[in-house]
């Protein structure tokens, strides 16, 4: 399972990967924590998490 992290800065769009849902939540909320913005994270299923409902992923994609 891929999870895909967008977010943007002040430099642009970025757009990383983690494999499990524990490490794409904590690299949305270092992205949240250095500053950037539209922090949200794309599930293997294609939903979108923002950065408000990053709990919610947790709870569904979690173990």
């Amino acid at each position: 399972m891929t999870f895909h992290i967008n977010a943007v800065d002040t430099s642009g769009a970025l757009s990383l990967h983690r494999e499990t849902v524990a490490a794409a939540i904590k690299k949305a909320n270092e992205l949240l924590a250095d500053g950037c913005w539209n922090v949200e994270i794309i599930a293997p299923d294609g939903r979108s998490y923002p950065c408000s409902a990053l709990h919610q992923l947790e709870l569904e994609h979690g173990h």
